[in-house]
């Protein structure tokens, strides 16, 4: 079980997220982020935001299951999102659902924000329903998801900050053996899995690294 924060925009599809969904703790909205959950009838738990573009048809929704809402002003310090995921005890896994392509204002700014949540001690992962995202920091011996490993799947390790330290894989198809890989790199982009092995992942002595696992264009 985990939080499930649902951040607004468009491109995300949670056709493949009803599991997580059906399963949450809670369900924590952004603003029009609850506009997602309405198609399925999925009741939130708590929606956060200022309201300013939620539709008019999720608002009812809203009002007739008698969901909790805190509204905050349009000009704050935080986005939304930010504080939907600020909400959540760090001793629970947060699946964070977001736009990953579009405004690229916002998803650089999302991915950041759930990498700064990974240094201050919260487990969160990041997806669209299509795309996942795993941010990862310190020392880390970290294994890809069984179901996420697959030939249609390509897998891409994106250094931040200093980069990221002393790092071997396992089981892709191009291995690395105790390499720093600096941000800016395209040594760790669009790598696969070799689907002969067992474990699929790799380790990390220190740094700070987003992992994407995401399908084959």
């Amino acid at each position: 079980m985990c939080y499930v924060v649902i951040a607004g925009g468009p491109n995300k599809d949670l056709s493949t997220l009803l599991p997580a969904l059906s399963e949450a703790e809670k369900i924590i909205c952004a603003d029009s982020g609850a506009d997602a959950l309405v198609p399925y009838s999925i009741v939130p738990d708590m929606v956060w935001g200022d309201m300013d573009s939620i539709s008019e048809d999720t608002k009812r929704f809203l009002t007739e299951n008698k969901v909790e809402n805190r509204l905050f002003p349009v000009e704050k310090d935080m986005t939304d999102s930010e504080l939907c995921l600020r909400s959540v005890p760090k001793e629970k896994k947060i699946l964070f659902v977001t736009s990953l392509v579009g405004r690229i204002d916002h998803v650089m700014s999302n991915l950041l924000l759930t990498m700064r949540l990974c240094e201050e001690g919260f487990d969160v992962v990041t997806t669209d329903g299509k795309t996942w995202v795993y941010p990862l920091c310190g020392e880390n011996h970290f294994v890809v998801p069984e179901e996420k490993v697959s030939p249609k799947n390509t897998i891409s390790l994106i250094p931040l900050g200093k980069g990221a330290f002393s790092v071997s894989t396992t089981g892709m198809k191009y291995n690395l053996s105790s390499r720093d890989i600096v941000p800016g790199s395209s040594l760790t982009v669009s790598n696969e899995f070799n689907m002969a092995e067992k474990e699929h992942g790799f380790d990390m002595k220190d740094g700070t690294m987003l992992v994407i696992v995401t399908e084959k264009v």
